[in-house]
């Protein structure tokens, strides 16, 4: 397997389960994408914040599909593999005040 960027610190690694060659790493300065079962990356997280990405899921019926979370608390999706994401609106948890 190759490596990721210098300094990159994969916290999450998802693999895609209908192509296994496609791998996904959240690093430390963003998110990552290889399609040779990690012989090289390249970035993936336009329209997530730089650095910010904790944690990383995909929907397994539809693998296109990916949630990213924020140690901020925001959740981003992707429907395009990783390509491009967009911030889910905010939804309020527990009673009201």
């Amino acid at each position: 397997m190759g490596s990721l960027p210098a300094k990159a610190g994969a916290r999450a690694v998802v693999i895609d389960p209908t192509q296994p060659k496609r791998v996904y790493a959240v690093g430390e300065s963003s998110l990552f994408r290889s399609d040779d079962a990690g012989q090289s990356w390249q970035r993936a997280g336009e329209g997530l914040p730089e650095g910010s990405a904790e944690a990383l899921a995909l929907d397994p019926r539809q693998p296109q599909r990916m949630y990213a979370a924020t140690l901020a608390g925001a959740l981003y999706r992707s429907e395009d593999g990783a390509s491009s994401w967009q911030e889910l609106p905010k939804t309020q948890a527990g009673p009201e005040s």
